[in-house]
This record gives C-alpha cells, sequence and structure tokens, in this order.
C-alpha cells in the first residue's frame, strides 16, 4: 500500500478499501428516478441548466458502462443546480457526515493531440455552509491546476497552527497501471469516459477524501486532511454544476447517485486513543514514546501522530495526557496514574527533543 504525504496536516494511500459506519439518518439518497422530466428535477434542485436523461435516450454511450443506471443528470458547467437542506448539518464526536457521489467523465474534453492530456473541464458536486459563505467542500474535475484532472477541494474553513485548506488537490495516481509497483513520478491521469465515485467524509477536526477510479466499490485513493475543525455554521447547501457557476471549456459531466447521510463516528477512537481501544493510556504513551523524534506517516496513530503533522513530538505527547485515563478501560488492564515527576519528565523529554 502506497503512503504519500501530500502536504502539512495531510495523509494520502493507494488501494484502501470502502469505509464503513453504520448510518445514523439519511439527509439526501437522489438517484433522480422519481422524476418524469427536468422541470421536475429544477423544482427540486433549483436551476435549469441541469439536464434530466436516461440512459436509453442518452448520447454519451453510458450503456455501454454501466446498464440499468436509469436516470442521471448531465450538466454543461457555468452554472450550478442547488438544493438547501431543511436545516444546517454538523459533525461531532459522536456523529461525522458523508457526501458520496458517482461522476460520468466523458472523452469530449481530450486534446485531439495530446489524447491522455484533458483539455479544461470544472465540475462538482458541492456541499457548502451556505449559498455565499464559508466551508466549502467539492469533489470532481478541476483542470486549472497544472497535473490534476480527478480533484477535490475544502476551503474557507477556519485553519489550525496554520495548516492550509486544499484548494484543488488532486491524488497522486502514479503513471503505471492499477496494481503493478508503483514508480516516482506523480500525476493525476485521466482515463477516458467511464463512471467514478468519489466520497468525502467529514469528521469535527478533518476531512477524508476517497476516490474510487475503476467504479468497482473500492476506494482506490483517499488523502485525510488534518487541522480542519467542524465549522460552527453547519452546512445547508448542496450543489451540482460548475464550482462557483465557473464555464468548463472541456465539456460537461453526469451526475448520478447523491448519497448525504449521518454515519456514527469510528468506535473507539477519542482523542488520545492512538490505538482505538477506547482508552487512553500507557499502550498509547508508548506509542508515542516508541516513535519519539521520528518522521512518520502523517497522521498515523499507531506510528505515534495524532497531531498529523508527520513528526512524533510535544504535540503528540499533549494528545496522550491531555486526555490521560478517558474512556472505558480494556477488560482487566490496570489503571495507571502518571506521577507528577513522571509527567515533568516527560515534559522536559518532550521540550529538548521538539523539532527544531
Amino acid at each position: 500500500m502506497r503512503k504519500i504525504a501530500l502536504g502539512l496536516g495531510c495523509a494520502a494511500m493507494l488501494g484502501t478499501a470502502s469505509t464503513s459506519w453504520a448510518t445514523i439518518g439519511v439527509i439526501v439518497n437522489e438517484d433522480f428516478e422519481s422524476y418524469a422530466d427536468t422541470a421536475a428535477m429544477s423544482a427540486v434542485w433549483a436551476g435549469f441548466d441541469g439536464v434530466l436523461m436516461n440512459e436509453i435516450d442518452d448520447d454519451q454511450d453510458l450503456t455501454s458502462e454501466v446498464s440499468g443506471i436509469g436516470n442521471f443528470v448531465y450538466h454543461p458547467g457555468g452554472s450550478v443546480n442547488t438544493m438547501d437542506l431543511a436545516s444546517p448539518i454538523f459533525a461531532t464526536s459522536e456523529e461525522w457526515i458523508r457526501l458520496k457521489v458517482d461522476i460520468y467523465d466523458n472523452a469530449t474534453n481530450l486534446d485531439p493531440f495530446f489524447p491522455l492530456i484533458p483539455d479544461n473541464k470544472r465540475m462538482s458536486l458541492g456541499l457548502r455552509a451556505t449559498s455565499t459563505g464559508p466551508n466549502i467542500i467539492e469533489l470532481g474535475m478541476w483542470n486549472a491546476v497544472a497535473g490534476v484532472h480527478f480533484a477535490y477541494r475544502a476551503i474557507l474553513f477556519d485553519s489550525v497552527n496554520g495548516t492550509p485548506n486544499p484548494n484543488w488537490t488532486g491524488w497522486d495516481m502514479g503513471t503505471e497501471p492499477l496494481g503493478d509497483p508503483p514508480v516516482d513520478t506523480a500525476v493525476n491521469r485521466f482515463r477516458g469516459g467511464a463512471w467514478y465515485t468519489y466520497q468525502v467524509t467529514i469528521k469535527p477536526d478533518s476531512l477524508l477524501f476517497e476516490f474510487d477510479l475503476d467504479y468497482d466499490g473500492t476506494f482506490d485513493f483517499s488523502a485525510e486532511h488534518f487541522d480542519i475543525p467542524a465549522t460552527t455554521d453547519g452546512f445547508a447547501q448542496l450543489r451540482f454544476g460548475g464550482p462557483s457557476a465557473v464555464t468548463s471549456g472541456g465539456g460537461g459531466v453526469t451526475f448520478d447517485n447523491i448519497l448525504l447521510e449521518i454515519i456514527a463516528a469510528e468506535a473507539g477512537c477519542i482523542d488520545g486513543d492512538l490505538n482505538c481501544d477506547g482508552f487512553v493510556g500507557i499502550a498509547d504513551l508508548n506509542l508515542v514514546l516508541g516513535a519519539w523524534n521520528q518522521n512518520v506517516t502523517p497522521g498515523d496513530k499507531l506510528q505515534g501522530d495524532p497531531s498529523g503533522d508527520g513528526f512524533v513530538g510535544i504535540d503528540d505527547l499533549n494528545s496522550v495526557l491531555g486526555n490521560w485515563n478517558n474512556g472505558t478501560p480494556p477488560s482487566g488492564a490496570a489503571v495507571p496514574e502518571p506521577t507528577t515527576l513522571g509527567l515533568l519528565g516527560l515534559g522536559g523529554l518532550a521540550m529538548l527533543k521538539r523539532r527544531r
């Protein structure tokens, strides 16, 4: 499995299985099957540039990719179709938000002289705090960034420790075919006309983006950005089309199966609980001390980096000691209390060996 640092507070990995958590409540489950025509769809999704289509009358040959998909919406860009939620939704330590969408990207945007290099296509599914306000998450295509086609972004969030929000970032897909040994060259490559699945899991302090390149139910690439706290405004609007209504010179895309739901937070992973056993104790402290002063995969708690900065130091130690004895101890486990002398010693060690 490839693990690559995408930037401060971010970790990426290759070949990750689809993440599965228990669903608490479905906010939007849109497969576009209930609409008789575009006007009916636009009554729910405000805007008139998205066109309701069916695999029978579509001219993009979608049936060669997936049969029996029924209705979907083609959007050319230059505007957006929007749906306001009944009330804002929030990510908490107990309940996270998950947004998922299938997007069909046709091959009409290919450069005729360089057929594997896409022209300017800018399309996305977005989730926002308000129609014009902060906290924007988008999944789709954004070719204005060199080497990027499949992309995501999360902007205008508050930042912790100066960590920048990811603005139109692509996954490192490498140049090798999937399944082959990885090579060093990173490129966000276009694969031709096909369906692709995007997903983002919104947590109180991070965003986990996932991408299914082969439309087989397994996420081939993922990237988690840390130090992005939950918005106090919540999320109040879904939208699809051109991000911020920009035009798409490379043509439009097709949207289907938009799912917005509340899911149960991953069990056991309370703050400071690096091994996710439901308790912050000596096992978590040992993970930090065992990797002390080392560079590790950003955000890998089992390597001692709950802070997500890729370095095991004072911030990671404080994450454990600041939550000491929280949670429920594993059955039969002792509950040691760190002595004052021990804490001072660890704090001194951290200050002396913190990264320059």
